[in-house]
C-alpha cells in the first residue's frame, strides 16, 4: 500500500474520476482539518489545536504528505523564511497564504482556512478570511505538494 493510498484509507476519502492527484490530496487535507474539530490554541500546531500560523503549517505539512508540524510564524513568512512560499498568488494557485504582521490564513484548493482566537473552532470555508484580503500573499510551489 502506498503512502497516498494509506492517507486515503485512513481518512475515508474517495478519489473522484477526472480529479488530478494534487486536487484529491488537497481535498483530503481540507476534510482532515474539518473532521479533526480543532480549536485555536496560542502556540499550537496540531490538528486539534493551533494558532493561525500553526494551522497553516499543519495544512501545508499534510499537503506535502508529511506529518503535521509547525513550519514558521507570521514573522518568518514575511521575512522570506517559510518553506516553499513564493511571493504573489493568483486565484488558480492550489495553496495560497495571506498574512500581515500579526495574522495569516490560507486557501487550500479553493477553501479558506483560519484559526482566529481564544479556543474558537477553526474556520474552514466561507467564514474563514480569504488570504487575498491580506497585504502579503504567497503561493506554495505546487511541485512540493503530494
Amino acid at each position: 500500500m502506498t503512502r497516498r493510498l494509506l492517507v486515503c484509507t485512513l481518512f475515508g476519502a474517495v478519489t473522484v474520476a477526472g480529479m488530478d492527484t494534487a486536487d484529491a490530496q488537497l481535498g483530503h487535507v481540507v476534510e482532515t482539518l474539518r473532521s479533526a474539530g480543532g480549536v485555536y490554541v496560542a502556540g499550537g500546531a496540531s490538528l486539534h489545536g493551533a494558532d493561525c500560523s500553526g494551522l497553516v503549517s499543519v495544512a501545508q505539512s499534510l499537503a506535502m504528505g508529511q506529518p503535521p508540524r509547525r513550519l514558521g510564524s507570521t514573522h518568518t513568512l514575511l521575512a522570506g523564511q517559510w518553506p516553499h512560499a513564493i511571493p504573489g498568488a493568483s486565484d488558480g494557485d492550489k495553496f495560497v497564504i495571506g498574512a500581515d504582521s500579526s495574522h495569516m490564513s490560507a486557501r487550500v484548493n479553493g477553501v479558506n482556512i483560519e484559526a482566529t482566537c481564544c479556543g474558537k473552532p477553526f474556520k474552514i470555508g466561507p467564514d474563514a478570511r480569504s488570504p487575498f484580503t491580506f497585504p502579503h500573499v504567497y503561493h506554495i510551489n505546487e511541485e512540493v505538494l503530494a
